[in-house]
């Protein structure tokens, strides 16, 4: 049976909900991949902890957001009965930074949707004219965070312009939110504005085609608990440049 809970897990009237409707499923077990569990629950939990970035890096999040987290991640790890990770290095930062009891801990890897291949001819053309991309493009996908490390890209991306024989441009697409602002003035200080495109949020439907019309995914990210981007890149036939750090040797 398939019970609908679209609540908001942030929200302390959303979890209350949540729990309630636990309560009334009857379920015998609840999974929740993330530390906000609407705890206390009345059946066992099991929590998936992808990562700890607003621990690692404070400034990924305000500081109420972060506080609250480290209080609800405490409350989810005291009360699951199972916790997973889904990286070594994932697992190590949990516990060097929550004190979680390693026996209740198991690491299992994430996977690629089947929708991650290579994408046909029609799908190339129609997202080249939905985002105003060009033939020939270097991508990034994500959060305008610290940690994904854009700046060090950027600088990085116009060094190497002066290198290749064709140069192309650098997409860097996701939600206009976070540091985009700053990483856009970086790129006009560089005098990189020609060269770097922002085409703001690709659809999930999109993204596929998107990563095969690339010529090369870049992902230089100085933390990720897993790195699911790179592997989606790859699935869709794109080969990618990451970083030497965190998870992605390790999932890589």
């Amino acid at each position: 049976t398939l019970v609908s809970a679209n609540m908001d897990p942030l929200n302390p009237g959303g979890r209350g909900a949540f729990r309630s409707l636990v309560e009334k499923s009857g379920v015998d077990l609840l999974h929740v991949p993330s530390p906000w569990a609407p705890t206390p629950v009345p059946v066992p939990l099991v929590a998936t902890i992808h990562d700890v970035t607003p621990l690692l890096y404070p400034r990924s999040v305000g500081l109420l957001l972060r506080m609250r987290y480290k209080r609800q991640l405490a409350r989810t790890l005291e009360e699951a009965s199972r916790v997973i990770t889904v990286s070594r290095i994932s697992y190590s930062a949990l516990s060097a930074y929550s004190g979680v009891n390693p026996g209740k801990v198991r690491v299992i890897y994430n996977g690629v949707s089947e929708e991650f291949q290579s994408a046909g001819e029609d799908a190339l053309a129609a997202v080249r004219h939905r985002y105003s991309l060009p033939d020939r493009f270097a991508f990034w996908v994500g959060d305008f965070r610290p940690e994904k490390n854009l700046h060090f890209l950027i600088q990085a991306w116009s060094r190497l312009q002066r290198r290749l024989p064709e140069p192309m441009p650098l997409v860097l697409a996701g939600a206009q939110s976070g540091q985009y602002k700053k990483i856009r003035d970086d790129v006009a200080r560089m005098g990189m504005t020609e060269n770097v495109l922002f085409p703001g949020f690709i659809r999930a439907d999109d993204l596929p085609a998107v990563y095969s019309a690339a010529v090369v995914f870049l992902f230089p990210s100085l933390y990720e608990g897993f790195g699911l981007p790179p592997l989606e890149a790859m699935a869709c036939g794109t080969p990618c440049v990451v970083s030497n750090s965190s998870s992605l040797p390790e999932v890589m």
